[in-house]
């Protein structure tokens, strides 16, 4: 097709000729809607064969066949299907219109015009009831023009289609059902599809008329053109989730997009400005909370976008003069309001509307801001998701090709959206990393790791996680950045509070409850159900690193392994199903201090060798032997490693390593550690000490 040099031309590559048959004498109109489809009214195609309708478009004489997919008799709407054998263009919709708007069209005519003519009009208004109507005047709409598209010369967008004429030979105007009708009732895929194409296509885009101060407001009041992902994926069906919370009711609301740092938050509430403003034709306005006056930019945007300077007046009564005169652009039509980054309710309260017109969209890492405020609470990425932004970034095949080692990054990054698309960007620029390098880095390095910090130009993300967790941090009162610290050393797993909440003596419960509210009102702890709570993996990471600069980490360390070992040594030799059942959410963070944590047990009293004897007791006690054996081997060597070859505890292990292969008939692996463990016992506690008589028996 020949590039088109004026939005009309284009519009009239857009509108096709609808035929029942190629020779037929009835026809009409209809419009390229989306890729491989046509819109046109329902009273065009009304008795024809449903699979067999002709078409033809531009200086084309051929025709293709499309048939009926979905038609909406009671708004006279009718969509068709067809197969691309060439590319074509689609009209552009929007629902943005005003009286007096010039209007222009390209149809089909009953006779005079086989080849299609164009037609001018002006918007005289939309007209009353359940299905409200364009009305506009001074255009012959002749039959066979129903079912063209309505553009709008002022924002250079299709805002309706023709469906009815007042009078045939007379240029009394016609009707025209609206944009906004059109998209409520179009499959939520066809929308989509005409929206991907315009942001792919930019034909239409580059046509678009031009404002300047003089000419006042042009299109839909909007200061967000140049934000936005080229990478959002997994959250599509999120977005209209949101989008349905926000239309849900008729009166003035306030959602919060709520979760941790790095989740994405922002992210969204670009994409759903981006995808969703055609339902908020009277305007979209950005507003950054964190540490900026939200009044004083309010009043700009007004000034700038809605042609609204401020007046002479204090800063609280400007905000209140923009509220009242804010522009109704297109009837009752709402505005989206987003204040980014909500810190603190009190910030933006003074700078919030009380009129149902606007449409109040927060993000915050608070949960529960305010009285009357709904939370929307978002979550990290599935699996497949976070494999699929990483191969955005990346590569399709250099994700695949080491697929494994992928799916353990996008573990280890808790599959949080801001870690993944930062290590992307890493290993996007340097294309001789592997996969399996970065892992090791990232093992070794933590949140320390260049890939976790170094952010990419152009995306909405303007933090390293670290530094987005640091924010939250620095707002946390100490007890809470304790509490933290405290919680961090459990394992990444659910978290009984009862367990956890020893922390706080007997007599500070209620400050100790105090600051776990406060952590997870601000999306640093989850609340999994009742009395169970659990760490991001990647905020895990944060706060062991703050427990590294804590005045008393090694403390807390101590404490942790202290409570470890109470619960340890009530582990029975045989335990029974009642034990089992309570051990069993306690066995990670058993572990944990087994491993992560096994400089901190204490060489006192046997402390060392008590976690691994209780997780080996644990599994030995359900004849799971082969995970019994790898904890008392490693109890030998932990043991064996702090007190060396001669201590009493190598001695105990010995004989417990003995015990456990002997229960199994493996005498011969068995009497071997009985006679180490006798002989230490012998020269370590004298010939006539009860432990000796043990290793005798044994």
């Amino acid at each position: 097709m020949t590039p088109a040099a004026s939005l009309e031309e284009l519009l009239k590559y857009c509108t096709v000729q609808l035929l029942p048959e190629p020779d037929g004498r009835s026809w009409g109109t209809g419009f390229f809607v989306s890729p491989g489809y046509i819109l046109t009214c329902e009273h065009v195609v009304r008795g024809w064969d449903p699979m067999d309708i002709n078409v033809r478009w531009g200086e084309d004489k051929a025709f293709t066949t499309a048939e009926l997919v979905q038609s909406f008799p009671q708004h006279d709407l009718a969509l068709l299907s067809f197969e691309r054998q060439v590319p074509h263009p689609c009209v552009w919709l929007d629902a943005d219109r005003q009286q007096l708007d010039d209007l222009a069209l390209f149809g089909y005519p009953d006779k005079d015009y086989p080849d299609g003519c164009p037609v001018t009009a002006t918007d005289e208004g939309v007209t009353g009831g359940k299905r409200p109507e364009i009305k506009f005047k001074e255009g012959q709409i002749r039959p066979g023009i129903s079912g063209a598209s309505l553009l709008n010369c002022r924002t250079g967008k299709v805002c309706g289609m023709v469906k009815v004429t007042r009078q045939a030979g007379s240029d009394l105007g016609g009707g025209a059902v609206p944009t906004k009708t059109i998209l409520e009732l179009l499959p939520t895929a066809v929308v989509e599809a005409h929206d991907q194409f315009h942001q792919q296509d930019s034909r239409w885009r580059d046509l678009l008329p031009q404002a300047s101060p003089q000419q006042g407001i042009t299109g839909i009041p909007f200061n967000l053109e140049d934000r936005g992902s080229q990478t959002f994926v997994g959250r599509d069906e999120t977005l209209k989730q949101l989008h349905q919370q926000l239309q849900e009711n008729q009166t003035l609301s306030i959602t919060a997009l709520q979760g941790m740092g790095g989740i994405g938050k922002t992210e969204l509430a670009v994409q759903y400005a981006q995808q969703y403003k055609r339902h908020y034709p009277s305007g979209v306005c950005w507003l950054q909370a964190r540490e900026q006056d939200v009044s004083t930019q309010l009043v700009n945007f007004a000034a700038s976008c809605l042609d609204l300077p401020p007046i002479e007046a204090d800063l609280p009564e400007q905000v209140q003069h923009v509220w009242s005169h804010w522009p109704v652009l297109s009837g009752d039509e709402r505005v989206l309001l987003v204040y980014d980054d909500v810190a603190d309710y009190k910030n933006v309260e003074t700078a919030l509307p009380n009129d149902s017109r606007f449409q109040v969209l927060f993000t915050t890492r608070q949960q529960s801001v305010a009285a009357g405020v709904k939370d929307f609470a978002l979550d990290v990425l599935p699996e497949t998701e976070a494999l699929e932004l990483m191969r955005q970034i990346v590569d399709d095949s250099r994700v695949d090709d080491e697929l494994d080692t992928a799916k353990a990054i996008c573990k280890w990054l808790g599959y949080l959206p801001l870690g993944i698309e930062l290590v992307a960007y890493y290993l996007k620029q340097d294309p001789d990393c592997d996969l399996v390098t970065l892992q090791a880095r990232l093992a070794q390095q933590k949140l320390a790791a260049q890939a976790m910090q170094k952010k990419q130009a152009g995306t909405t993300a303007k933090l390293g996680v670290y530094e987005a967790f640091e924010l939250s941090w620095q707002v946390l009162e100490e007890d809470a950045q304790q509490l933290a610290c405290w919680l961090s050393l459990f394992a990444l797993a659910p978290i009984p509070w009862e367990m956890a909440a020893v922390i706080g003596g007997e007599d500070g419960q209620e400050e100790l409850e105090t600051a776990r509210n406060e952590l997870r009102k601000r999306s640093l702890v989850q609340r999994l159900a009742k009395g169970q709570y659990q760490l991001h993996q990647l905020l895990r990471e944060f706060f062991l690193a703050k427990l590294g600069e804590w005045e008393d980490g090694e403390a807390l360390k101590q404490g942790y392994c202290k409570l470890i070992v109470g619960i340890a040594r009530q582990v029975p030799q045989s335990p029974t199903q009642q034990n089992i059942m309570e051990l069993t959410p306690l066995l990670p963070h058993i572990e944990e201090a087994a491993t992560t944590w096994q400089t901190s047990l204490s060489d006192e009293d046997n402390e060392l060798s008590w976690p691994f004897v209780a997780l080996a007791r644990f599994y030995e006690g359900q004849g799971a032997c082969g995970q019994t054996e790898p904890w008392y081997v490693a109890c030998l060597a932990a043991t064996r490693d702090r007190f060396g070859d001669e201590h009493p505890s190598v001695a105990t292990s010995y004989n417990n390593l003995a015990g456990l292969y002997e229960s199994q008939g493996r005498y011969e692996a068995a009497e071997p550690l009985y006679h180490q463990a006798l002989e230490l016992r012998k020269k370590l506690l004298g010939d006539e000490h009860p432990s000796v008589a043990t290793s005798y028996n044994n």
